[in-house]
């Protein structure tokens, strides 16, 4: 019941934006924070699982002396977290670097504390499990943010009203946060061409000004692939054709 109270706030905030309860960033966001809970909530059961008991709550860590139920949970709950990057990137919510650095490197690392907490049910352990949700949910949060799709494609479109009718002060807000995140993004794209690459088909560029660069999207590992596989089934579907006249004639 409290990971679904805690799931509330993000999908409050973005219908309250203007956004629809079953868009796919609303589910993506309550999902993530429905998850995260899990991992952060029974590290720090197992870390006092000696006050609940004292208290008289029949918590988890309470009636599981080896830490089996509590070590399962929260691997589970981190693998399910890990997957959200790769289903927002295949939903085309995100970039595919969202599953690079939120998926794999920023989920690797969790899945790793909570690993080691498996192997050694301590409450070393299971703190470093806590600790990590900590500072893990406002970077998934801020890379989701980052590497939104929707955020470059909305944001532009009221960038082009804000010139067109002089601008307010909460239009003004709303240009500077987008001029801190182009910032933020453009010096992390200097720094990993892969991402510069991926975003291309947004029509954003390396750089600022004169010094802007694009790149061919030809070389993105992620752009190749999906050309080959747009290529091989161009290729079947002409050869299925084909087939299908060659049947046709000898009829």
């Amino acid at each position: 019941v409290g990971a679904v109270v805690g799931a509330v706030p993000p999908v409050m905030g973005w219908t309250a934006a203007g956004g629809s309860l079953f868009d796919a960033e609303a589910v993506l966001l309550g999902s993530t924070l429905f998850l995260w809970q899990f991992p952060h909530f029974f590290a720090l059961n197992w870390m006092y699982r000696a006050d609940y008991k004292r208290g008289g709550f029949a918590m988890v860590a309470v009636n599981d002396p080896r830490g089996d139920r509590t070590a399962n949970i929260i691997k589970r709950y981190g693998l399910y977290l890990a997957s959200l990057p790769f289903v927002s990137t295949a939903l085309e919510v995100t970039s595919p670097m969202f599953a690079v650095d939120g998926g794999i490197l920023l989920n690797g690392y969790a899945l790793y504390v909570a690993s080691k907490f498996d192997k050694e049910r301590s409450n070393a352990n299971a703190r470093k499990v806590f600790l990590t949700s900590l500072w893990y949910l406002p970077c998934v949060m801020m890379l989701f943010l980052l590497h939104s799709r929707r955020w470059h494609g909305e944001v532009t479109d009221d960038d082009s009203l804000v010139l067109k009718n002089g601008g307010t002060e909460d239009s003004s807000v709303l240009v500077s946060m987008q001029k801190l995140m182009n910032e933020i993004q453009s010096k992390g794209r200097d720094l990993c061409v892969h991402e510069a690459i991926a975003n291309t088909e947004l029509g954003i560029r390396v750089g600022s000004e004169s010094n802007t660069t694009a790149i061919d999207g030809s070389k993105c590992p992620i752009s190749l692939g999906k050309a080959v596989t747009d290529s091989a089934n161009s290729i079947a579907a002409k050869e299925e054709i084909q087939l299908k006249q060659e049947s046709q004639s000898f009829k």
